[in-house]
């Protein structure tokens, strides 16, 4: 699916990546790993999105998991530098490069 950040006209643009979770019980607790693979050398930038926001979402999916309640959290714009990552990634299209 496509989806868009606030401000970052084209995210939608880059490619899709494979985002797999594995849950598993850890006694009274749940243990929880994703695992996000892309198929292009994605710059640093742009990957201190999700290492940004995926621990906010994982976590709030673990209490979901474990209560039956998600976290309430709010979610800070995007990372110095992941705009102007984006926008040049989509403008040049390193991942149709040889």
């Amino acid at each position: 699916y496509s989806w868009s950040v606030k401000g970052m006209s084209g995210f939608g643009d880059l490619p899709e990546c494979l985002v797999s979770y594995d849950i598993e019980r850890s006694g009274e607790a749940v243990k929880l790993t994703m695992m996000e693979s892309h198929s292009w050398d994605v710059p640093a930038d742009i990957l201190a999105g999700g290492q940004t926001g995926w621990p906010k979402i994982l976590s709030s999916l673990k209490s979901v998991l474990e209560t039956g309640k998600p976290v309430s959290m709010a979610m800070e714009g995007p990372p110095p530098g992941m705009v102007e990552a984006v926008k040049k990634a989509v403008a040049e299209k390193p991942w149709l490069k040889p």
